[in-house]
C-alpha cells in the first residue's frame, strides 16, 4: 500500500520535471508591427552545432560538466559545450548553473578594454553537487567573455551583446 502511494506521488513529480525541462527549451521572442523593436534572445550554435536556449523569462541555463578525465566545460541545456551566447543590451538575465562535478566552479563574465580584462559579473562559488544563480544585465553593445575561475582554459566562451 505504501509503495503504491509512493508511485502515485512520484509520477506527477516526474511529469512536472519533464514539463519544466521542455519549457526551458522555448526561445523567448517578442515581435511587434512597424516602428517597434524585435526582441529575440537566443544562444548561437557552438562548434558542435548544438543550440542553447533562453526561456521566456530570460533565463540562461549554463551547467558545469566533466567531459573527459579532469576536463570540464560549460554546457547548455542541449549539450552544447562552451556555447556562444547572444544577449540584448539593457535586458536582465538570470543565469542558472548546476554543478554535478566533483570540482568547485565559478562563472565569471569579463570585458576587455585597452588590452586589460576585468570581471563585470560573476556567480557565487558553486561547490560540487550544488547549484547557483545570479542576475546579469549587459549595459553595452559588443563582445564579452565568460570563463570558470578555476578552469579558465577549459571552461570559456563568448557573449555577443547587441
Amino acid at each position: 500500500m505504501i509503495y503504491r502511494m509512493g508511485m502515485f506521488i512520484a509520477i506527477p513529480l516526474i511529469l512536472s520535471s519533464v514539463l519544466s525541462l521542455l519549457t526551458i527549451e522555448i526561445v523567448a521572442s517578442q515581435v511587434a508591427e512597424s516602428n517597434s523593436i524585435i526582441h529575440s534572445v537566443t544562444m548561437l550554435e557552438n562548434t558542435s552545432n548544438a543550440t542553447g536556449a533562453v526561456s521566456s523569462n530570460n533565463t540562461i541555463i549554463l551547467n558545469a560538466a566533466e567531459v573527459g578525465e579532469e576536463t570540464y566545460r560549460w554546457v547548455n541545456s542541449t549539450g552544447g559545450e562552451n556555447p556562444n551566447l547572444n544577449l540584448i543590451s539593457d535586458t536582465e538575465y538570470t543565469i542558472k548553473i548546476d554543478n554535478p562535478t566533483d570540482e568547485e566552479h565559478e562563472l565569471i563574465i569579463d570585458s576587455e578594454s585597452d588590452g586589460k580584462t576585468s570581471a563585470i559579473a560573476q556567480s557565487p562559488e558553486i561547490e560540487p553537487g550544488k547549484n547557483a544563480e545570479f542576475e546579469f544585465k549587459p549595459n553595452q553593445v559588443g563582445e564579452l567573455g565568460y570563463h570558470c575561475e578555476y578552469h579558465p582554459d577549459q571552461m570559456n566562451g563568448t557573449i555577443n551583446v547587441s
